[in-house]
This record gives structure tokens, sequence and C-alpha cells, in this order.
């Protein structure tokens, strides 16, 4: 194929601000601190996986 004339721009990444567990299991030690941080401070988000399955109240 031949080179487009017109390069694409898109937007530059911006920083994760979504974390689900399973990437945190991934991070070295001394970024896990500082994302864990972050999400206790309320700035990052923890992405849940809990998926309700028809809650019923117990009486």
């Amino acid at each position: 194929m031949p080179k487009r004339k017109i390069e694409r721009k898109f937007a530059s990444l911006g920083e994760k601000d979504c974390w689900h567990p399973y990437s945190l299991q991934m991070l070295q030690p001394s970024k896990f601190t500082m994302v864990v941080g972050k999400i206790l401070r309320g700035r990052y988000l923890l992405i849940s996986q809990h998926i309700s399955q028809g809650y019923q109240q117990r009486q």
C-alpha cells in the first residue's frame, strides 16, 4: 500500500486513572504502592468486577 499523503494525528495518551485489579498485580512494588495510594485518596478509580446475581435481602 502506498503511504498516505497526510499523516493521521491522534490525541496523546493521558494518565491512566481507572485501574483493574489484574493490572495492579503486574506492577512493580514501587509503582503499585504509588497507584494504591492514589486510589485510596480518590484520585484514581478501581474498577470492580463484582457481578450481582439477583440480590435478595435475607430476613
